[in-house]
């Protein structure tokens, strides 16, 4: 009899340690389950980032070549790899060096870069180097593409904007201001961006013309 009492003593206690055990098998599954999926949200939130970052809502198109051959002949294009980006270089025949970028989305940009040793002033007399511009832009008016600016207009309030600083001092022309030409559904504005003095008594004159907002 006092077998079987101990005999049943101890299946208990063996049964109530194996219940314990499975229990606590349980927990750490569950533990492991939690862990694996609070580190999966991150990679999730990545790629929907880098996706988001592909997508191109500019509504301009490739750029084109947009000087004419048989006005600038050695013109070269080059397409830059956002293929948004296009460069124009080529030399005018009194020696001086052209470069026009055509860039923008929202607005679109041409950027000019003249390198002359025919003007030569002051790099802060923006006047003179407004009517710089204003010479090359004349220049070149016949051979650019078709583009949406009024040239027209642009050659007369820039000319009205030299006159206006030559009469009143006090309001001096000045480097990134902009010069108005635009219509009543777009803005269309010259800015004077930059001169530079380089080597042999050359200057480099960055001015850019833009339009929008598209």
């Amino acid at each position: 009899m006092k077998g079987s009492i101990l005999y049943f003593f101890l299946l208990s206690i063996l049964i109530f340690y194996a219940c314990k055990q499975s229990v606590k098998t349980s927990n750490n599954k569950k533990d492991t389950v939690i862990k694996s999926v609070s580190t999966f949200k991150p990679l999730v939130t990545d790629s929907t980032t880098a996706s988001d970052t592909t997508t191109d809502d500019c509504p301009r198109a490739a750029a084109e070549p947009f000087i004419k051959r048989n006005v600038f002949p050695d013109a070269q294009f080059t397409l830059l790899a956002d293929h948004k980006t296009g460069l124009e270089t080529f030399n005018l025949a009194d020696g001086d060096q052209v470069s026009i970028k055509e860039s923008g989305c929202e607005y679109y940009t041409l950027s000019f870069r003249l390198e002359t040793s025919r003007f030569a002033a002051d790099t802060t007399d923006i006047p003179y180097w407004s009517n710089a511009a204003f010479s090359l832009l004349h220049k070149l008016d016949k051979g650019l593409v078709e583009t949406p600016f009024d040239m027209e207009k642009m050659f007369k309030n820039v000319s009205a904007r030299i006159k206006e600083d030559q009469v009143n001092p006090q309001n001096k022309l000045k480097l990134g201001e902009q010069i108005d030409f635009g219509g009543e559904d777009f803005s269309q504005f010259l800015i004077i961006d930059r001169v530079t003095r380089l080597a042999d008594q050359r200057y480099a004159l960055e001015f850019s013309m833009s339009y929008g907002p598209m």
